[in-house]
């Protein structure tokens, strides 16, 4: 599997327009862009705190007590995991 370099998705989110970072995203969970685009405006999450967020989850070297944490002082993170797991499951 390829690493993910989250850092440059970030650099990467800021300087793109909210549909195609929705593009990007939508390819990396198997979700279309339109529920992208939903799942962003109901948790009031910006592009780059989804990026964060999703860095932490993918961080191998965390535990999930530390990623727990971690992702409470994202704002709107957790929200944004909920719902995005509530469409993927």
């Amino acid at each position: 599997m390829n690493t993910i370099n989250w850092n440059e998705l970030a650099k990467q989110a800021v300087s793109q327009t909210n549909k195609e970072f929705n593009k990007q995203l939508a390819f990396l969970t198997n979700l279309n862009p339109t529920k992208i685009n939903d799942i962003t405006k109901e948790c009031k999450i910006t592009n780059t705190n989804i990026v964060k967020t999703l860095k932490l989850i993918d961080d191998a070297t965390m535990s999930t007590n530390e990623k727990a944490k971690a992702i409470s002082n994202i704002e709107n993170g957790f929200g944004f995991l909920i719902s995005l797991a509530a469409r993927i499951v």
